[in-house]
């Protein structure tokens, strides 16, 4: 098996390069090419002495010819790659495309099917897909929800001509909608799903942050901070030749204070009677189990207690549940839960606790932003959460690793062992209760040196991402 895939391989690489020789591709026959010969040379290149510079000859020829059809485009297709509702990184940069008179955007709206069962797929997918109908945004669906079947490319009827991914990890798609499968002529961009700060025991993760098949092939990288474009520099294969840093469209919200509709804490004051309780997110992460590739939960230690501890003090604090959205399947999956129902019991629990309640999905901008604290082992939180400005309390577990940026981010939280009771105790008592936020200037210094990005290059996000693409 492994000697017939080398030699497949091998044929593919000697197709794409005897086609360029040969002058082949052209603007019209790009597309007769997938990506999987791109990913064949990648591999192929990153055995080499000089395979960098090689690799990136050839991807900068075959990125050439589609810039140059693209340009002559009136119209421009563009197409974001998601698969969560957890994960989308705002409207504006949309808005941006669909206000246009080049862009015409579109969400592509992937299935998840690692661990999941065919029901639990079609849940899960109906829920993201629900998020983005609320929002109004076109949607492109590739599952079938009566049958559950996948819709062919030729079914849909058209493919983007860019797209914008919000995931690396492909493993989770059909293969039919891999990145590999797609036509050479097709561009591809990628904005990291989240801030990336975690690491394993063996320090390979960091890897699957930065070179994996999208960051060796996308056009560009829209970068969270400058501290991705030195990470990117130091592990991918291409190093930072596609990168930018535009900050994380995601966090542009952030810098605007006006409420997106219903608010969720006065939901909850007026479920509790309390108007100055002191407001505090509780946001357990779902890599509970040893053989995960990255262990960060500490769920299995304190999931209960954090039940008591919201009763303890219902007269001061009120609290939200937010759950990552691979955690119900990845607590029943370690026996932490029997099946779903007894999930339901427990999100029950805390929905039926006259000081709480659980979001399960959806935009969070105003759960933080109007939030006191924040306690959490979840891991793009920890970035995320420094644009609220508030004190967070991060669980911590001997399994847990961090690459560069993430030790950094990690220092500017109050830290506890996911199984201490008193740890967290103390926490909410001494420093929500409290007040006495000791470390408040020390956030807002790693904040404004590393992460403020609007401040640093005077635009959002969004508009980085969107004047990028204009040039086009």
């Amino acid at each position: 098996m492994g000697n017939n895939m080398k030699e497949y391989e091998k044929k593919m690489v000697d197709l794409l390069l005897e086609a360029i020789d040969q002058n082949y591709i052209n603007e019209d026959t790009i597309g007769q090419f997938t990506y999987e010969y791109l990913a064949a040379l990648l591999r192929t290149t990153m055995l080499l002495e000089n395979g960098k510079d090689f690799y990136l000859q050839i991807k900068s020829y075959l990125e050439q010819i589609n810039l140059t059809r693209i340009r002559k485009q009136e119209k421009i297709v563009v197409g974001f790659i998601v698969n969560y509702s957890s994960t989308w990184i705002g409207d504006e940069l949309y808005n941006l495309l669909d206000n246009s008179e080049r862009f015409e955007p579109y969400i592509f709206l992937m299935a998840n099917y690692i661990g999941l069962d065919e029901r639990m797929v079609r849940e899960e997918y109906e829920k993201n897909l629900a998020f983005f109908q609320k929002k109004r945004l076109r949607i492109v669906g590739t599952l079938n929800l009566e049958d559950g079947r996948l819709y062919t490319w030729e079914e849909i009827g058209f493919r983007p001509e860019i797209c914008i991914w919000t995931t690396p990890w492909m493993g989770l798609f059909h293969s039919d909608y891999r990145l590999e499968k797609y036509p050479l002529s097709v561009l591809h961009t990628y904005i990291p799903y989240g801030y990336l700060l975690a690491e394993n025991k063996n320090a390979t993760f960091v890897y699957d942050q930065y070179n994996q098949l999208i960051h060796n092939v996308a056009w560009k990288i829209f970068e969270c901070t400058a501290m991705d474009v030195k990470m990117a520099h130091k592990y991918s294969f291409i190093g930072d030749a596609s990168a930018c840093y535009t900050g994380y469209p995601k966090m542009d919200k952030f810098y605007q204070y006006e409420k997106n509709g219903e608010d969720i804490w006065e939901k909850v004051e007026k479920k509790s009677g309390k108007k100055k309780a002191k407001r505090i997110i509780y946001a357990p992460h779902h890599s509970i189990e040893d053989e995960g590739t990255v262990i960060f939960s500490t769920f299995q230690y304190n999931y209960n207690f954090m039940l008591e501890l919201a009763q303890k003090y219902e007269n001061e604090t009120i609290w939200i549940l937010k759950p990552h959205p691979q955690l119900k399947y990845k607590a029943i999956r370690a026996g932490i839960f029997e099946n779903e129902e007894e999930w339901e019991k427990y999100i029950n629990s805390w929905k039926s606790l006259k000081n709480a309640y659980v979001m399960e999905k959806g935009d969070y901008k105003d759960l933080f932003l109007y939030s006191d604290a924040m306690i959490l082992d979840s891991i793009s939180f920890l970035a995320e959460y420094l644009y609220a400005d508030k004190p967070g309390l991060f669980l911590c577990r001997p399994e847990q690793y961090f690459n560069d940026i993430g030790q950094g981010i990690k220092g500017v939280y109050y830290l506890a062992d996911g199984k201490s009771k008193e740890e967290i105790r103390k926490f909410v008592a001494d420093i929500v209760i409290g007040q006495r936020d000791y470390k408040h200037k020390e956030r807002q210094e790693l904040f404004k040196e590393n992460m403020d990005y609007v401040n640093m290059t005077g635009k959002t996000a969004a508009e980085n991402i969107y004047n990028k693409l204009k040039e086009l």
